[in-house]
């Protein structure tokens, strides 16, 4: 299978550019709450850095770990780097991101971690993303991106259900009703489902500081997509992550999924350009 890279740039996906805006919004309040001055970002950069770009941009974050499992794309990768602080890790997240954890100078920073994935939810992606619940300083953000379209967990509600139960266990429903089946609705499922696992994994292991759960967009560009993530705070700062996820304007929790029109290169300037207010006028309007 091609790399993702060779045939899309993730950078100009409307719905995906959106959901961008949502996501470093919501990470710009949070960091107003409990800092991140030190922080490091880890991720998949890809060739493109996009995401690295707005952290950088928006939360003035220097420390960047990009890992890539093509060695094509690395190769790449390595030319386009947008700045000299970012690293470069060759391999597949689920062999890099335990080295990383085990790195000393790491350990003592908060991580944000978005784990951007390209597919669908797999054994391989569950048991990484309770991983990174597990090992993730506090303080930290953990992001998952995935496919969600139904038809990646089979071909019929029944299929999705047994598929749904591999997954996430007593987590997941006893069948598929036939409302969740359409595509937009089983990504709001498939949201709910990885947002109670991620919680569950921090909940299992006794996290000091717990988890909040603060991330729930579904959208959709060419495939049906889901982000959820969580704030892994410590004690003293749980509370101050609590009463921000709560309040009323609120970006990571999307009501309703972003389906996007086609955005023009000045509208995909505005939404990449961190501007906190433009990016939620733009998603209330569509």
């Amino acid at each position: 299978m091609s790399p993702s890279f060779t045939a899309v740039n993730y950078s100009l996906r409307p719905s995906k550019t959106i959901q961008r805006a949502l996501v470093f919004e919501g990470l710009r309040k949070i960091q107003e709450y409990i800092g991140w001055k030190n922080a490091v970002y880890v991720g998949f950069g890809s060739i493109w850095f996009t995401d690295f770009l707005m952290a950088h941009k928006n939360l003035r974050i220097s420390k960047m770990i990009s890992m890539e499992a093509s060695s094509i794309g690395y190769k790449r990768a390595e030319f386009n780097r947008p700045y000299s602080f970012v690293r470069l890790e060759a391999g597949l997240s689920f062999d890099v991101l335990p080295r990383l954890f085990d790195e000393e100078s790491l350990r003592r920073r908060p991580w944000i971690i978005w784990l951007d994935y390209d597919k669908e939810l797999g054994e391989d992606e569950i048991d990484e993303i309770r991983g990174a619940v597990d090992k993730a300083p506090d303080n930290s953000a953990l992001l998952v991106t995935f496919d969600a379209s139904g038809k990646r967990y089979g071909e019929n509600r029944l299929q999705q259900a047994e598929r749904l139960k591999q997954l996430f266990g007593v987590l997941a429903p006893t069948r598929i009703e036939r409302a969740d089946n359409r595509d937009l609705a089983f990504g709001e499922l498939m949201a709910t489902l990885t947002s109670e696992m991620i919680l569950s994994a921090a909940t299992k292991i006794a996290r000091f500081g717990g988890c909040v759960p603060a991330f729930k967009i579904v959208y959709r560009d060419k495939a049906t997509m889901v982000t959820v993530g969580a704030i892994l705070p410590n004690i003293r700062n749980r509370e101050r992550i609590r009463s921000c996820v709560e309040q009323s304007d609120w970006p990571g929790l999307a009501k309703e999924p972003v389906v996007a029109p086609h955005l023009t290169s000045k509208e995909v300037a505005v939404l990449q350009a961190g501007d906190p207010q433009k990016p939620v006028a733009f998603t209330r309007s569509w």
